[in-house]
């Protein structure tokens, strides 16, 4: 399946944060979410899926169990099941997650 970006509608989070997602399959999903200074993914933690994030632009802090950096374009993140992990924007910027299995509550 093919998806031209500016197809697919951002959907608003809250004030700060909003997602829009560009692909999904049976067991695969990726989400682009983009973030205002002093947005914030806040703390939780996924029971079924795991989690991988690319910086595309812009700084965030970014935290995965204990460990907490700050991350830029083209640093990644991986946040295995059960691992609380949370970001906070320094800058206007945008992460892309993948996730696995396919989050339905995004859908």
């Amino acid at each position: 399946m093919i998806t031209r970006g500016n197809d697919v509608a951002w959907e608003a989070l809250d004030e700060n944060v909003s997602r829009r997602v560009l692909q999904n399959g049976d067991t695969l999903m990726l989400v682009e979410f983009r973030f205002r200074q002093g947005g914030i993914g806040a703390m939780h933690r996924h029971a079924d899926h795991e989690q991988v994030g690319l910086i595309t632009r812009g700084r965030f802090e970014v935290t995965v169990g204990d460990d907490t950096q700050v991350l830029g374009v083209g640093d990644s993140y991986y946040a295995a099941k059960n691992v609380p992990h949370g970001v906070r924007a320094l800058e206007d910027g945008t992460i892309i997650d993948a996730f696995t299995p396919v989050r339905t509550d995004f859908l």
